[in-house]
């Protein structure tokens, strides 16, 4: 590593007191790490705080506001409101006011989560499982296909429904739905997994860059 010179020889070692103090927690609560949370805690939360005033208010409020056209100008004026309507929450007596601007993030919240599960999950999953029917790779395709088929029976019969099958038929589809109990703990695994890889890629980012700054 390159020794950093002047003002940068600070924040290096500011950085690596930080990483220190985090670490601390390891030997069990204590000062050092709680100054660091809160450190942390203020930084982002000042950082997220500019990003939103030049990010957000300024270029999609404030100018459109003040040197938009007519058309801009009544367009900005409906998250000016709604905004302002948020702020009658703090009193009581005034909070009702305020269950338009909270009905309207709802609203947009759950719109933007389904759009967002239909076209980013369901629909592409639902693609995946037709490529997968291609004779080209039969057997990639079957565990795609019995993999998905049995993993959306597994949340079927685990919701309680009661189809219109019985004896053997329903008994051999709740037999299939069984294996998706297994596709899914397959998947949640191979997600733990990938994190925990993640978690110590970090470390061993940290620990390197703490043995860098001591020399060691």
């Amino acid at each position: 590593m390159s020794e950093p010179l002047g003002s940068d020889l600070i924040w290096v070692w500011m950085a690596a007191l930080l990483t220190i103090m985090v670490y601390s927690y390891l030997l069990g609560d204590n000062p050092l790490y709680r100054l660091a949370e809160h450190v942390f805690i203020g930084s982002s939360v000042a950082y997220a705080v500019v990003v939103v005033i030049h990010g957000v208010l300024v270029p999609l409020l404030l100018k459109p506001l003040t040197s938009g056209e007519a058309g801009e100008r009544l367009l900005a004026v409906v998250p000016l409101v709604l905004g302002l309507l948020l702020w009658t929450k703090l009193k009581a007596s005034w909070a009702w006011v305020g269950n338009l601007s909270v009905a309207f993030l709802l609203g947009v919240g759950a719109a933007l989560a389904i759009g967002g599960a239909l076209f980013g999950s369901i629909l592409p999953q639902v693609q995946a499982t037709i490529n997968a029917m291609d004779l080209s790779g039969l057997g990639n395709g079957l565990i795609i296909v019995i993999g998905t088929l049995s993993t959306l029976l597994y949340f079927h019969f685990a919701a309680g429904a009661q189809g219109g099958l019985s004896g053997i038929g329903a008994g051999f589809i709740r037999a299939w739905a069984r294996f998706g109990r297994w596709f899914i703990m397959i998947a949640f695994g191979a997600i733990f997994a990938n994190t925990v890889m993640a978690r110590i890629s970090l470390l061993i980012g940290r620990v390197q860059f703490l043995l860098d700054v001591f020399g060691l």
